[in-house]
């Protein structure tokens, strides 16, 4: 599925080309937009109102004609910016650009709604303490994939930050909120021992965090296995941090009750 991360995008891209032509695109593919079209935020209304198959039609057209698109833009680096913004997006939702053709990248992604849409919608009513830095870093580490030339190791960093702030906070609220909790919260595996022997994880679980943890740490430059790029090595790290969120995230309301 296509997160809003890659819509905005998409409608910051648009936004740079006559109206006639944007309103023709997104009509040719079953979406309806006024003829005053002007700006993102009347593109991207128009977005919202196409399913995930219609929204994938436009990024592939925009792909295929990425070379007419961009002769209509003066000067050519605002739409080689906003260009790169968008595959990069599209990296993170799990694709990629290939002689001009959109590749699925992971084939479990299809009907699977984008990790950050909903992690970040679960942390807003989630009352951790440091939620809001938590998000902070969930879109930091978007934010270095996106950027040009990517800083890979900044993606990766950012979402094992994530990772661990989230996972103290759990830990803190499982020890009741003490002052001065029962394990070290600068510690990955001091925090996951503790939630374990709390039984909020299990100890197949806390392997399988340890294990996330260490391909985290590894960074970005670590030897690539043969047909897998860094970006994609780093999308797969990055994915993991962000499902084990969602796990600890999850599991621990779950527990907690209302």
């Amino acid at each position: 599925m296509i997160g809003n991360r890659t819509r905005f995008s998409l409608a910051q891209l648009l936004e740079q080309q006559q109206q006639a032509l944007v309103v023709a695109l997104i009509a040719k593919h079953g979406g309806r937009i006024s003829l005053g079209v002007g700006t993102a935020l009347e593109i991207m209304n128009a977005l919202r109102n196409l399913d995930d198959h219609q929204v994938m039609a436009v990024c592939a057209e925009v792909i295929a004609t990425s070379g007419d698109l961009r002769h209509r833009v003066t000067p050519k680096y605002r739409f080689d910016e906003r260009s790169h913004d968008l595959v990069q997006c599209l990296a993170l939702d799990g694709y990629e650009v290939v002689d001009k053709r959109l590749r699925q990248t992971d084939p479990t992604i299809a009907e699977a709604p984008p990790i950050d849409d909903d992690l970040i919608e679960a942390l807003k009513g989630c009352g951790a303490p440091r939620r809001h830095d938590i998000t902070q870093k969930i879109a930091d580490s978007a934010a270095a994939f996106r950027s040009s030339p990517p800083d890979y190791n900044a993606a990766l960093v950012n979402a094992r930050v994530a990772m661990e702030t989230l996972a103290a906070d759990i830990a803190i609220d499982v020890a009741g909120g003490a002052a001065l909790p029962p394990f070290d919260p600068s510690k990955w595996g001091s925090t996951i021992s503790y939630l374990r022997t709390r039984s909020a994880i299990t100890l197949e679980e806390e392997r399988g965090l340890a294990g996330v943890y260490a391909f985290l740490s590894s960074g970005a430059h670590r030897p690539m296995p043969i047909g897998v790029s860094e970006a994609q090595m780093t999308r797969l790290g990055r994915s993991f941090a962000l499902n084990v969120c969602w796990f600890l995230l999850q599991t621990h309301l779950a527990r907690r009750g209302p």
